[in-house]
């Protein structure tokens, strides 16, 4: 047996990966495999050891590894000061027994959800808008764990499944479980399990958008106050965000639409058309009298409440649509120049708006070719 056992390498990489600070090693006669990674001390020290096991090479490896996961967890539990290091159940494996796995204690879905955000904030490192990402992506579908007794890969497994196959639901299912299942150290094959169970989904196979054409944006819009009217025609005119209009847009001399800090930084949009920039004069800034100290997915939400207050036909977003649609159409701006302007990717662009691009709009673009 090599000393680096190419197969024994890739086991310890995917341990890495999955955030379990051990790794497995042979012992020195090669034929059973042993755990080694950095232990606390009953006198509050830290020291590398070496944790022999009844497991065989390679017949053992993925009891082995089961091992070492629980042993990462132990150790990162203690490190957080989540739990005491269970001495007594690693003397056990010490001494070569088997039956090293202590009997499960459950984990409510209380405590298995707060285990969760921190193990978030820890590895993401977002900064102060971190905890509105991890309010709207992972808060949400977890809810229903939280009046379970015990969070098993089971009830994992069962709340991803309750949510349409394909579904966009389903995808950020799978994404709070798979991160629950790390927290919880469940190991690598629940890990990969719940992701497959949310796949399916893409932005591209989801039903089209019914947009507003443009005599509905203008009639709605001329129809809502002066303050409102600002904030719709920016979204209209420049594609923008609702809380990208609320929060940091303003209109250049030139016409260009400057967003300060929009979700993927700062840029520059354009008008299209440039008529609108006139119609609602909105290189006159107005704001509406509305709360923008709090986070921006609330303030974003306060453009679809005055949408239903002003009886407009459709939702903010469908503006941001409508103006890709009218880019792709134009031919004077190029799919690059059109994603750069929206403050997204180019895949993104091409996946989510070619869609719309009808043959309606296809012998448009001919007619002006």
């Amino acid at each position: 047996m090599p000393p680096k056992d190419p197969y024994l390498s890739r086991v310890n990489r995917a341990l890495r990966a999955l955030g379990a600070n051990v790794s497995l090693e042979l012992n020195p006669s090669g034929g059973r495999l042993r755990l080694r990674g950095t232990l606390p001390m009953a006198d509050g020290t830290w020291k590398q050891r070496r944790i022999a096991t009844a497991f065989p090479y390679p017949a053992g490896i993925d009891q082995a590894r089961e091992l070492a996961e629980q042993l990462g967890q132990d150790i990162e539990l203690h490190r957080r000061g989540l739990q005491p290091f269970p001495f007594d159940r690693w003397a056990q494996a010490g001494a070569g027994s088997s039956n090293w796995v202590a009997r499960r204690e459950g984990i409510s879905g209380h405590e298995a959800i707060r285990r969760t955000e921190i193990w978030w904030h820890e590895r993401r490192q977002r900064g102060p808008k971190s905890a509105v990402s991890w309010a709207t992506a992972y808060v949400g579908p977890l809810r229903p764990l939280l009046q379970q007794q015990d969070v098993t890969l089971d009830i994992l497994r069962a709340l991803v499944a309750s949510k349409p196959v394909g579904g966009c639901a389903r995808r950020k299912a799978a994404l709070a479980a798979t991160a629950m299942a790390q927290a919880l150290a469940m190991g690598m094959e629940a890990v990969q399990e719940l992701r497959d169970l949310g796949k399916g989904y893409s932005p591209s196979k989801a039903r089209p958008r019914s947009l507003p054409d443009d005599q509905v944006i203008i009639d709605s819009i001329d129809g809502m106050p002066a303050n409102w009217q600002w904030v719709a025609g920016i979204c209209a005119t420049y594609g923008t965000r609702p809380h990208e209009a609320l929060l940091m847009a303003y209109v250049e001399s030139n016409g260009l639409a400057v967003i300060r800090a929009g979700k993927t930084g700062a840029r520059k949009s354009l008008p299209l058309p440039k008529a609108w920039i006139e119609r609602w004069n909105l290189q006159e800034q107005r704001l509406p009298a509305i709360n923008l100290e709090r986070d921006s997915r609330t303030v974003g939400s306060q453009l679809a409440v005055a949408f239903r207050r002003f009886q407009v036909p459709f939702q903010p977003y469908d503006l941001r649509h409508a103006w890709a649609v009218r880019a792709i159409s134009n031919p004077q701006i190029s799919p690059s120049l059109a994603a750069k302007s929206l403050g997204h990717s180019l895949m993104v662009h091409t996946t989510l708006y070619q869609r719309y691009f009808d043959n309606d709009s296809m012998a448009s673009l001919v007619a002006q070719m």
